[in-house]
C-alpha cells in the first residue's frame, strides 16, 4: 500500500522527486525495518511488523499518518520516533537513492580495511550517524543520519540536530578524505488525532568533495563495507561465527594472519546451512534464518509445518537470507564479481522481495517455504 509525505529537499534542484509529496510503499517500510531491526545491536524485536496497522485506514495513497500519537510516556514517543524515523528513511534513501548496502556507525574508529588504512574516522565528540553506505554497483558512498519528530511546528530542528550528526565522521583512506554524500533525513509524523495533522519528510543532501583515491583503496573501501552490511544482518539470524569472520577481514592488518582468516571465512560458508525457496528456482541457496513479531528463530531447522503453524498464529513469519555466492564474492575481496552479481537483473517473484544486495525477504506460510540442508 502506497503512503505519502510531504517532501522537502535542500537544495531543491538535486531532489529525486518531482512535486510536492513522495510516496513510499508501507511494505517496503516494514522490509526496511526488518534489516535494520536485524543490522542493529540491541533492537531485535518485531516493531516493523506493526507499522501497517498504526496507521489511520484510509487507503492507498493517502498520507502517511498515524491512528493516534506514538504512545504517552516521552520516553516511549522518542523511542519509536527514533526507530519508525529510520524505517522510513532508510526505505527512502533505497528507493529514491538506489542505496542497498548499509553498514552501522557505533565506535569511534571503524575499520573497512586495517591493512590499506581505510576507516571511518570520528571528527567531534557525540552521536555518531545511522549510516555509511552505497549502491549495488559499489557507488555513491553516502552518510546518512535520520530523526524523527513530533515537532508541532515541523522538521526544521530535527533536520538540523541530523545534519549536524552527519558531519561527525569522515570516510579516509592513508589519511586522505574520501568524496561523500552527506545526507539528513527528519520526518515529522502526522496524527489523525492529538498530534499535528500532517507528515513531512525533509532532507538535506550536499556532497563533501574529498581528495582522489587509487582504484584498489576504493575496491578495500567498499568491498568493507559489504563485508560488515553482511556480517550485521546475518548475525543475529544464527551465524555469529561467520559474521565474526567477515568483521575480522576488516580488522586485520597482517598480509600473513589475513590469508588464515580468510580460510576461517570459507570454512565457516561452507559449513553454513543453504536455503532454496521453494517453487522459486530463480532465487539461488540462501544463508539466513526466520525472523518473526517476536525476533528471529536462531534453531538451525524450522520445518515447513512450523514455518505454516508460525503463519496461522500470525506470527508474520519471513526468511531473511543473503546469496551464498555473494559472501563468497564478499570473502575473496573480488568487486568485479561483487558488481557482476549485484548489477544484474533478478527475475521479479510474487512473494520474495529482493534488495539489491544480494538479500531477500520471504513469506513464509501456505504458499511459500524454506527448505534445505543444515
Amino acid at each position: 500500500m502506497t503512503r505519502t509525505f510531504l517532501h522537502s529537499f535542500d537544495p531543491a534542484a538535486a531532489s529525486p522527486v518531482t512535486g510536492p509529496t513522495v510516496d513510499l510503499e508501507v511494505s517496503d517500510i516494514e522490509d526496511a525495518g526488518i534489516r535494520e531491526v536485524l543490522q542493529t545491536p540491541g533492537a531485535a524485536y518485531g516493531a516493523w511488523s506493526i507499522l501497517d496497522a498504526l496507521l489511520a485506514p484510509t487507503g492507498t495513497g493517502t498520507p502517511f499518518i498515524f491512528r493516534e500519537p506514538l504512545g504517552q510516556a516521552r520516553e516511549v514517543k522518542v523511542a519509536l520516533s527514533g526507530l519508525f524515523g529510520r524505517f522510513v528513511a532508510r526505505a527512502y534513501l533505497e528507493r529514491h537513492f538506489n542505496l542497498s548496502i548499509f553498514a552501522h556507525l557505533g565506535s569511534q574508529t571503524i575499520d573497512l580495511d586495517r591493512r590499506r588504512q581505510v576507516k571511518v574516522k570520528r571528527l567531534f565528540r557525540g552521536d555518531l550517524p545511522d549510516w555509511i553506505a552505497c549502491a549495488s554497483d559499489l557507488s555513491l558512498l553516502t552518510v546518512a543520519e535520520a530523526k524523527g519528530c513530533h515537532d508541532v511546528g515541523g522538521p526544521a530542528k530535527a533536520l538540523d540536530r541530523a545534519w549536524t550528526q552527519a558531519g561527525r565522521i569522515d570516510v579516509t583512506a592513508q589519511g586522505r578524505k574520501v568524496t561523500v554524500k552527506r545526507i539528513a533525513i527528519a520526518t515529522r509524523w502526522g496524527m489523525a488525532v492529538a498530534g499535528p495533522a500532517d507528515v513531512h519528510l525533509s532532507v538535506r543532501d550536499p556532497v563533501d568533495e574529498g581528495e582522489p583515491i587509487d582504484p584498489e583503496e576504493k575496491n578495500a573501501l567498499f568491498i568493507g563495507l559489504l563485508r560488515l552490511h553482511i556480517a550485521n544482518l546475518i548475525k543475529p539470524l544464527g551465524h555469529a561465527e561467520l559474521a565474526g569472520a567477515l568483521h575480522r577481514l576488516t580488522h586485520q592488518p597482517f598480509a600473513r594472519r589475513l590469508q588464515d582468516d580468510l580460510g576461517r571465512a570459507r570454512a565457516l560458508l561452507d559449513a553454513a546451512p543453504v536455503r532454496d525457496v521453494e517453487k522459486a528456482s530463480a532465487i539461488g541457496g540462501l544463508v539466513g534464518g526466520i525472523v518473526t513479531r517476536a525476533g528471529p528463530v536462531t534453531d538451525a531447522d524450522v520445518a515447513p509445518a512450523d514455518q505454516e503453524a508460525l503463519a496461522r498464529l500470525n506470527l508474520r513469519p519471513v526468511f531473511v537470507g543473503i546469496e551464498r555466492d555473494l559472501i563468497r564474492a564478499a570473502i575473496d575481496a573480488e568487486p568485479s564479481a561483487v558488481r557482476n552479481r549485484l548489477v544484474t537483473a533478478v527475475h521479479s517473484d510474487e512473494f520474495a522481495r529482493y534488495d539489491r544486495a544480494g538479500g531477500w525477504i520471504v513469506p513464509l506460510g501456505l504458499e511459500r517455504r524454506i527448505s534445505g540442508e543444515t
